[in-house]
């Protein structure tokens, strides 16, 4: 389809802006992002919106998860299915409204941007459009942070679990099942994959200390 294509071909651009390892003790690695505040998010979030998509999108992210709107499992699939339902349905205009109206409230969601960016530009929205693909490649970089995933070594960031799934959507890379592992003292999901278009298999590490961390946190 059009639609995924365009998503696989959105990744395939130049994604670049790896943030500095993050120093670490023995026993648990001090999180990416630890010196920023709500604050922060705000300030980047007003900037963003008035156009300076120079910003750094991973500080955005890492500063999102010190909100009160942060949940590390990521958004509600209900609230999501309001803009997908519209989009699957070509109705453009209504999609690109609930999109923007979602994001009134989770402005780090790459599937808003795309549907917006998709909506826009079938609306013929050419600035809008164009807005909502620079933050939608400016998220997918943020998480990609300069690196292929391929080993621990490598691995994508990221601030919630659907932030997983929506990389390896974007990837167009099919999911087949996970494992958790604990690595120099970092925490990573493994995820075992196909591409559809190869049959190749492999796997896919996602740096989760971020996620991991909230989750514990909340069983103390």
């Amino acid at each position: 389809m059009r639609i995924l294509f365009c998503a696989v071909f959105l990744l395939s651009l130049a994604m670049s802006g790896a943030i500095a390892q993050t120093p670490q003790t023995a026993d648990k690695p001090v999180l990416p992002g630890a010196n920023l505040t709500d604050k922060d998010y705000a300030e980047l979030l007003g900037k963003l919106k008035k156009g300076d998509t120079s910003i750094s999108f991973t500080d955005l992210r890492l500063a999102y998860t010190k909100t009160k709107g942060y949940s590390y499992g990521g958004p509600d699939k209900a609230e999501r299915e309001k803009f997908n339902k519209p989009f699957r349905e070509k109705k453009f205009k209504d999609a690109l409204k609930a999109a923007e109206d979602y994001l009134e409230k989770m402005y780090v969601d790459a599937n808003a941007h795309f549907v917006a960016y998709n909506s826009a530009k079938e609306l013929k929205d050419d600035a809008k459009a164009g807005f909502h693909k620079n933050v939608l490649l400016g998220l997918l970089g943020s998480i990609k942070n300069g690196n292929d995933g391929s080993t621990a070594e490598t691995p994508y960031l990221v601030i919630s679990i659907d932030e997983e799934y929506t990389m390896l959507r974007f990837l167009g890379l099919q999911f087949n099942g996970q494992g958790l592992n604990h690595i120099g003292g970092h925490t990573f999901d493994v995820m075992d994959v196909t591409d559809p278009k190869t049959g190749q298999k492999g796997k896919v590490y996602f740096n989760i200390d971020i996620v991991w961390d909230a989750e514990t946190s909340l069983f103390k």
